[in-house]
């Protein structure tokens, strides 16, 4: 198993943060997600100051670390930082649901099967990996649509899956973790509020 298919993996367990969102009161769901967002970035600020910590740190979980990450803020931190905004800007549930779940399982499908069959591509992801995020998220978008009490609009739905299929592609410099539930969160919650 390579070290970006791990990465990947324990990147799913990031499915956690929509399904409580989903399963829990939104109050408690806030306070649970700002606790281990904080946590998340006390440990990042302490592992990067810290030389023993930093040693320890490398020693359990160095592997799946980017090299970019060795001075940064990890990707959980980014993701659980990006969940928290999303939470705060998002009144609509069903866009939290999707645009964290578009991260979290499109980001991780595009990247498997970019890495299996990616051949061709465009920007820095393959085409193989692009179209693989696509159809995983225009699935995503449709069990939030069929999950009761989420309000989310199957054609809403679509167009946040597009949005963040195009913003995983982009070879933009700020983390992924950050703009994809941001801009499709984004654009379905200013649908919503338009219709």
């Amino acid at each position: 198993m390579t070290t970006e298919t791990s990465r990947k993996l324990v990147h799913l367990i990031a499915l956690l943060i929509p399904l409580l969102y989903y399963l829990l009161p939104r109050s408690l769901s806030a306070l649970l997600l700002a606790v281990f967002t904080l946590l998340f970035i006390l440990i990042d600020y302490v592992r990067l100051h810290v030389g023993s910590v930093k040693k320890l740190f490398m020693l359990l979980f160095g592997q799946l670390l980017r090299r970019k990450e060795l001075s940064t803020l990890t990707g959980g931190s980014y993701l659980l930082l990006a969940s928290l905004v999303a939470l705060a800007i998002f009144p609509n549930r069903g866009v939290f649901i999707a645009a964290v779940s578009f991260l979290v399982i499109g980001d991780t499908v595009a990247a498997l099967f970019g890495l299996r069959f990616g051949r061709i591509r465009l920007f820095r992801k393959t085409i193989a990996g692009t179209f693989a995020c696509l159809v995983s998220c225009l699935i995503t978008a449709y069990i939030v649509y069929k999950l009761p009490n989420t309000n989310l609009p199957f054609v809403v739905g679509i167009i946040g899956a597009v949005i963040a299929t195009i913003v995983e592609a982009l070879p933009v410099e700020v983390n992924d973790n950050v703009v994809i539930p941001i801009f499709s969160g984004a654009v379905m919650q200013i649908i919503i509020t338009l219709i």
